[in-house]
């Protein structure tokens, strides 16, 4: 399982991606969608350009004046000329009289263009015949500027092929912003990788120091508890330095439990905690803390009670390393014992629900807020109310716990005690009924 650096890098590193992919998907999107626009506004001025050119054009070169209509000309036959473009010259009413380009649609001219370029002046539209799609420009024809008009010059633009450009246009941005996507993926997957490596080589670096100043740390504690003990073994000092003299053999307990736990977090961050997986009857594992842990409940006036009811229920055997599974226990029970005011009574109980089997530790103290408990399983965090007789913990306690749970594939919860308090619950994937050894 990896350790928590790993996952905390792993998350960190899928979270930047994430977010980077995001922000690059954006701004592709957001330049594929303004290069369509302008591409597309681009292509539409060409064809209005083109044909108002030819409609002004026709309309110059009448100068006020209609040409004669041709005969045999059929309104309703339906042919389209070989060129994009064709202009229709038509009378005040709107009836055609010409068609210089030799090009016939079915639904042309328009009249609704006709009525409305004779209110407007001009009229730009576009228009479908059968399915094909022909941009219209109507404009009047006058002898100046001032007369009224004596007819008018429908010019059309078949879209046809301005249609296909649009749609290779949108094409060849959407096929350049997925290709632009896909190198941005892997662009960013090794950006964030090597983004990261200074951060893992100073999470390494610092994983070293802990472990390295927590070796160099026993050998002059132990080395201060031993001169200190000598001290008061062989009344060395005053009666009045007595107090001091225990105060330095306990407190360098507390150092030399800090160097302890420094040194067993280090190691489980670096690679993982080493665990040696046998069967073991978690049900008798647990009995066997409750009945060591009996002296220190008593320190602390608290009646510490094992149900041996719960653990009956199925078999409470799963794989794992026992002495770590006996430190977890050990761990909660006097976590449990910290924080149970005094005359109450700790509670241990093993069962097997499922697949799993469950450790729960109960005490009748203060609780745990719901928004304290996920935090209290990080290191140096020490839970609310404490109570301690002994010197102060080091706050490490419950973080290498749920180091040894997550090494056995559990989980740990906090959730509330039936009698009031908080309730400690370790989940341990269990194995079919066999026998267990310690």
């Amino acid at each position: 399982m990896p350790d928590p650096t790993t996952r905390l890098l792993t998350s960190t590193r899928r979270r930047l991606m994430v977010v980077t992919l995001t922000l690059l998907v954006l701004l592709v999107v957001g330049i594929g969608a303004a290069t369509a626009i302008v591409g597309l506004r681009a292509l539409d001025a060409d064809v209005d350009r083109a044909l108002e050119a030819s409609v002004d054009a026709a309309v110059s070169h009448l100068d006020g004046e209609l040409p004669q209509p041709r005969e045999g000309s059929d309104p309703d036959e339906e042919v389209l000329a070989s060129s994009d473009t064709f202009l229709l010259y038509l009378d005040q009413s709107g009836k055609l009289i010409a068609n210089p380009s030799g090009t016939t649609i079915k639904g042309l001219p328009d009249e609704v263009a006709v009525a409305n370029a004779r209110i407007h002046g001009l009229d730009l539209r576009t228009v479908d015949s059968n399915g094909i799609p022909i941009r219209l420009l109507t404009e009047p024809v006058t002898a100046s500027p001032d007369a009224p008009p004596v007819g008018y010059v429908q010019g059309g633009f078949v879209l046809t092929l301005h249609e296909q450009q649009t749609a290779s246009l949108i094409q060849a941005i959407v096929l350049v912003g997925l290709v632009g996507l896909a190198g941005a993926a892997v662009v960013t997957l090794v950006v964030t990788g090597r983004a990261l490596v200074p951060i893992r080589r100073t999470l390494a670096a610092q994983r070293r120091f802990v472990a390295d100043a927590s070796h160099e740390l026993k050998t002059p504690a132990a080395i201060i508890r031993a001169n200190a003990e000598v001290l008061q073994r062989e009344d060395l000092v005053e009666e009045d330095g007595e107090p001091l003299v225990a105060d330095v053999i306990s407190e360098t307990d507390r150092l030399g439990r800090l160097v302890g736990d420094l040194l067993q977090l280090a190691s489980a961050d670096a690679t993982g905690l080493v665990i040696e997986r046998r069967s073991v009857d978690v049900a008798a594992l647990a009995a066997d803390v409750v009945r060591q842990g009996q002296a220190l409940a008593s320190q602390h006036g608290v009646d510490l009670r094992y149900d041996p009811v719960a653990a009956a229920v199925g078999s409470a055997t799963v794989r794992g390393d026992p002495d770590r599974l006996s430190q977890l226990t050990l761990i909660l029970v006097d976590n449990a014992l910290d924080h149970a005011p005094e005359g109450t009574t700790v509670r241990v109980a093993v069962r097997r629900t499922g697949r799993r089997v469950e450790l729960t530790v109960d005490d009748e103290g203060p609780g745990v807020p719901t928004s304290d408990r996920a935090r209290v399983f990080e290191p140096f965090t020490r839970l609310p109310g404490v109570r301690r007789d002994r010197a102060e913990g080091t706050g490490l306690g419950l973080a290498i716990a749920s180091r040894i749970v997550a090494a056995h594939d559990g989980t740990i919860a906090i959730d509330d005690a039936p009698g009031g308090g908080a309730r400690f619950v370790v989940a341990l994937p269990a194995v079919p009924d066999g026998p267990a050894s310690s």
